[in-house]
């Protein structure tokens, strides 16, 4: 009881003292939204109806691209605004460096224009570039693990006021495995516990969207929050949340052009610390180098151990908050990149609206109607540490151009991104910035 009571203080201070620590950070963040919708308390009025209405679908190719996981290929289906109403479906495949399948169905109206509901399968097979711990992680010290897996996800929307107000529960229940993990050498670590393992996850959150349009906004101020609830694991692992903080202002330029500024940070919070012992950790996880012969493979195969088991000892102390580096923030980064108990970004990207239009188009596998051609230039500034005294003291940026097809329902978006590890190039859905991607690895 004495010892239960003792760890329960130690997590009600050590909560108190992260609220403490972040008090500066908040008032900034108030400060942006008060500035940000000064003079449009309701935002300003939306371009068109927020609950689709053109039928349209499409039988496309896809060719994807994405940092740290690398290329693929395959096809897609989807149709949007079934029966002259809201719900969409989308399935797909493709198959490459990595694989991947799924399909959903979104935008249900279990009360219309009130509760929605979406729900969606995937299942997969990558093998990502995995980093160290932290803002300073080598570029050059890296493993390759190889993961199966499927999940399946359902969200419940509560929306008012033309989805200007919305909250939600979102629940995940998936299984996965490591099949592989290979060192930066491309040799594999014996012992590797291939097991399936099964998992489930709580996230409950919401947006306040003061901007003209919820797909292709182009004035006004978004901010989104979510809270990804501890779940059941391994007793030798912690138990925290992840708290996702997303505000972006849009600026009109010009007749069509945007300005659009974004601000992230995200917070893991432990409620129940795991194992941190390095002499058990190594008995439980370790990849007994100590049987290989005394040589370069050993030494190789230690150091590769003590990234590996003081990676889990900080996760296990501080958590790991949602991390940088892919399609979403800090472009010119492998997926996944950086990551720590705490993140923050921010960025800048101006969008040059080449078309503003309803062109109706209908080419046997594609009709719908597309709304906009758009190019875009970014920078974009991100960071990552386990105190937030720390957060500052190192950082990495990306910039880059892009060109975007907006059309109804979708954006398609090509971006080149450069940074000190070089650039890269992605194709993807949605904008940049998004809180929910379906290529986080988190």
């Amino acid at each position: 009881m004495g010892g239960g009571a003792g760890a329960a203080a130690q997590t009600v201070a050590g909560v108190y003292s992260m609220q403490h620590k972040n008090r500066m950070l908040w008032g900034a963040v108030a400060v942006l939204m008060v500035f940000g919708s000064a003079g449009h308390a309701a935002g300003p009025e939306r371009r068109k109806d927020q609950f689709g209405r053109d039928f349209s679908y499409y039988l496309y190719p896809i060719v994807g691209e994405i940092p740290g996981l690398g290329s693929a290929a395959g096809f897609g289906a989807s149709v949007l605004n079934l029966g002259g109403g809201d719900t969409d479906f989308t399935g797909y495949y493709v198959g490459g460096d990595f694989r991947a399948s799924g399909a959903a169905l979104l935008d249900y109206h279990l009360l219309p224009q009130r509760l929605i509901f979406d729900i969606g399968y995937n299942d997969y097979m990558v093998a990502p570039v995995s980093y160290s711990r932290g803002i300073a992680s080598d570029p050059a010290h890296v493993i390759y693990p190889k993961v199966e897996g499927s999940y399946l996800l359902g969200q419940l929307t509560l929306t008012y006021d033309l989805r200007r107000y919305e909250l939600f529960v979102r629940m995940l229940s998936g299984r996965n495995r490591l099949t592989q993990v290979l060192d930066q050498h491309g040799q594999a670590f014996a012992n590797v516990d291939a097991g399936w393992k099964d998992g489930e996850s709580i996230s409950l959150g919401g947006s306040l969207d003061l901007t003209d349009d919820r797909l292709d906004p182009r004035a006004g101020v978004r901010f989104e929050f979510a809270s990804r609830l501890p779940s059941d694991t391994n007793p030798d692992d912690s138990e925290y949340f992840v708290n996702d903080y997303n505000l972006t202002r849009y600026l009109p330029m010009r007749a069509w052009d945007t300005l659009v500024f974004n601000l992230f940070y995200s917070q893991a919070i432990v409620a129940r610390e795991g194992l941190s012992d390095y002499a058990l950790l190594q008995q439980r996880y370790g990849l007994n180098c100590t049987q290989q012969p005394i040589g370069p493979d050993r030494d190789a195969c230690l150091a590769a151990e003590d990234k590996l088991l003081t990676g889990i000892q900080a996760k296990n102390q501080h958590g790991t908050a949602s991390s940088l580096g892919g399609t979403q923030r800090l472009r010119s980064f492998d997926n996944g990149r950086y990551y720590a108990g705490q993140a923050l970004s921010y960025g800048v990207e101006y969008r040059w609206n080449l078309t503003d239009e309803r062109t109706p188009f209908d080419i046997y596998v594609a009709k719908g109607v597309r709304t906009g051609i758009q190019l875009a230039a970014f920078w974009e500034q991100g960071m990552v540490a386990d105190h937030f005294r720390d957060l500052f003291k190192g950082g990495h940026s990306s910039y880059g151009i892009g060109a975007r097809l907006v059309l109804s329902g979708v954006i398609i978006r090509l971006d080149l991104a450069h940074g000190n590890e070089g650039m890269q190039s992605q194709l993807f859905i949605t904008y940049p910035w998004s809180m929910f991607s379906v290529d986080s690895p988190d």
